[in-house]
């Protein structure tokens, strides 16, 4: 179990012995996810995982030669006015009414365990050992909104916990519209969803939900 950010290439490798998860800061100081699957070992440069073409279509964030584009990027939690059509995963409606967001990297921290969620449900650690957390700074200049993005590997377990905090620190008001805990982009759509359907006396039922070239069929 490990958290690994490599500084030249601004990567973070999540990881234990059965899932790696890799996060990039990109030039325009979002945050991009690059892997999430099997776990794999670690290097210092990922950029093949990197979406960066030029397309008939698309809105470039940078000044050329970049074709940097937020619409094929698969971002780690997007929000409106990046040049993205697709539905964000944060919403803020500002007091003159816009709502475009430039949320930009700050800083991060790595420390052991898993922070407790005050008034909140959430799953926890015994021993700090257990565990290892990433938190991620983000910070949107024009409504001085800073953003937390949590991350928590446990040792044991293939799985991540993630939440999101929230602070406004300007003295004009925000109103949040939509505020998700997470945001996942898969590389294409070729995947499968287990869910436990049902109501009283018939918990539990398993319903198989498959993805192939954009056709979705329901089994069970």
């Amino acid at each position: 179990m490990s958290i690994i950010f490599h500084e030249k290439t601004r990567v973070f490798h999540i990881s234990n012995n059965q899932i790696s998860y890799l996060l990039h800061i990109m030039e325009n100081e979002q945050v991009e996810n690059l892997y999430f699957g099997k776990r794999i070992h670690d290097k210092e440069d990922y950029f093949f995982l990197h979406e960066e073409r030029e397309r008939g279509h698309m809105v470039i964030s940078l000044p050329e030669p970049s074709k940097l584009s937020m619409q094929y990027v698969r971002q780690e939690f997007p929000v409106y006015g990046t040049g993205d059509f697709r539905t964000p995963a944060c919403t803020i409606l500002q007091e003159d009414g816009s709502r475009i967001m430039n949320f930009k990297y700050v800083s991060h921290a790595i420390f052991p365990g898993k922070p407790l969620l005050e008034g909140l449900p959430a799953t926890y650690t015994e021993k700090d050992e257990e565990a290892e957390t990433l938190e991620i700074c983000l910070f949107d200049e024009k409504t001085e909104t800073r953003l937390i993005l949590s991350y928590t590997i446990f040792e044991n377990y293939p799985s991540i916990a993630r939440h999101i905090r929230v602070t406004q620190e300007g003295e004009n008001p925000v109103v949040l519209e939509r505020m998700m805990s997470a945001c996942v982009e898969f590389p294409d759509m070729d995947f499968e969803m287990v869910q436990l359907s049902g109501a009283w006396v018939r918990e539990r039922q398993i319903r198989t939900r498959k993805l192939e070239m954009g056709i979705q069929a329901i089994q069970g």
